[in-house]
């Protein structure tokens, strides 16, 4: 990844909701973990204190008695003897003279950072890393006592501590392992509906989205598309039906109209201007069963009852075919048409293929200006045939649609003459030959894109 995609790249994966709600859940949770378990731990912090200041308060009381019953001397038997005893090791005693000399105790000395004032409480840190806790007496005579304990509690700490800070990376990464897992599964699925989606969007109106043994809410929001999409199929047939069923109807009249309109030029030889007029009425007439002659061949297409006859077929050969047909046409007009043709094959129905390129170039003769570029290139398991004019262009917005049936512009690419069928066979035959077609803004003009594959089916990295 270069430096300069890295940003866009990372902006990119946080805008996905799905990543956002990974991170966020087990920050949540750790969030969640620590308001619950803390005050839990402080609490146990503080019982754990209050009991080393009871037991503390505990042994005072009962040397507290000895003392006031026996006195200083009775005081020291009481130490020696709990000394002797050691029954609780964490427990210290230590007696010292006035002077600060250890008269009796297991302690060697008088502990560092320990105060000498009387009823002081005490908490310092020892040379080995305990704690120890307790309470200062100075008796009669400047004697000093120490009583206290090894505390439990910095032992506790470190341990809670490790414990907890292990628990709250353990439920994080389960926490993240599971939002993730969860995510992706969602992600997944997602992305196949809108694969399917957009199967249906590019044409493919049998297409409908997948439904999971699960039976949960984007099966229910999948079924309901797919009622939508039976309906939407149901009224886009309806309309190529009565497009098809219009046409073929009036293909009969019309023809017994062109008859007649022949019969009455030959009747009016002697009469110019009616024959002029006949003339112009035969043309009009001719265009229109160009018209019904597509509508009826792009209906037959889209019903796969003329489906191209699989053949190799050389697509140079046909390319410059097509050439040779329209030079003399685009000459009359002052325009050229040239060619950029590399050896292609494919496998389908040359008349079909051919068809495709007399209409391209014959958009571009009608619609665009200047010299009309055909290229021809292959490579990577597909064929790429492009017509360009240098006219004025189409408007962005309507480029995805040049190819629906009907479609005209309201600018100066919509001419008399053009029914919007064209176009819209040339898709139905790319499509039925496995291939895509899109329009292209050329600034300045329009470019007609055609991608076939070579065998005849789409690879997969261009669908």
């Amino acid at each position: 990844m270069s430096r300069e995609t890295a940003p866009g790249g990372l902006r990119a994966w946080f805008g996905s909701p799905f990543h956002r709600f990974a991170l966020a859940l087990p920050a949540a949770i750790a969030l969640i973990v620590a308001i619950l378990f803390y005050p839990l731990f402080r609490e146990a912090e503080g019982h754990i204190r209050d009991e080393v200041r009871a037991a503390i308060t505990l042994e005072i009381n009962g040397l507290d008695e000895h003392f006031h019953e026996r006195g200083l001397a009775g005081l020291r038997d009481a130490l020696q003897r709990r000394v002797d005893a050691a029954a609780d090791r964490d427990a210290v005693y230590l007696l010292t003279d006035r002077e600060g000399r250890a008269v009796v105790g297991n302690l060697a000395a008088w502990p560092d950072g320990v105060p000498v004032a009387d009823e002081a409480w005490f908490h310092v840190r020892e040379p080995d890393g305990s704690t120890l806790e307790g309470q200062v007496f100075v008796l009669f005579g400047g004697d000093r006592l120490l009583v206290g304990r090894h505390s439990p509690l910095e032992s506790f700490q470190q341990h809670m501590t490790t414990r907890l800070w292990g628990s709250a990376a353990l439920i994080i990464v389960v926490a993240a392992a599971i939002g993730w897992f969860f995510m992706q599964h969602l992600h997944r699925r997602l992305e196949t509906l809108a694969r399917e989606a957009a199967r249906i969007q590019e044409g493919h109106l049998a297409q409908r989205l997948s439904l999971s043994a699960r039976n949960d809410e984007l099966d229910a929001l999948a079924r309901r598309f797919n009622r939508a999409f039976d309906e939407i199929e149901r009224l886009v047939d309806a309309s190529r039906h009565v497009s098809s069923a219009i046409a073929h109807d009036m293909r009969r009249p019309l023809i017994a109209l062109r008859r007649a309109i022949d019969e009455a030029r030959e009747a009016a030889a002697a009469d110019r201007i009616l024959r002029e007029r006949l003339e112009g009425l035969r043309v009009q007439t001719d265009a229109l069963l160009r018209t019904f002659a597509a509508l009826l061949s792009l209906a037959r297409i889209e019903a796969g009852a003329l489906g191209p006859t699989w053949q190799p077929v050389d697509l140079r050969a046909v390319a410059a075919d097509a050439i040779e047909l329209y030079e003399p046409v685009a000459a009359a007009e002052g325009r050229e048409l040239v060619g950029t043709l590399a050896p292609a094959t494919v496998r389908g129905d040359p008349d079909l293929l051919f068809q495709v390129l007399q209409n391209l170039i014959e958009n571009a003769l009608k619609h665009g200006a200047g010299t009309i570029a055909l290229d021809l290139a292959a490579g990577e398991g597909r064929v790429v045939l492009s017509v360009r004019d240098h006219g004025a262009g189409v408007p962005d917005a309507a480029l995805p649609r040049l190819f629906e049936r009907f479609f005209r512009l309201d600018e100066s690419r919509s001419a008399a003459d053009g029914a919007g069928v064209g176009l819209a066979l040339v898709r139905g035959i790319v499509e039925a030959h496995g291939g895509r077609v899109s329009a292209l803004d050329a600034g300045p003009g329009l470019a007609i894109e055609v991608v076939l594959p070579v065998d005849g089916a789409m690879p997969a990295s261009l669908d």
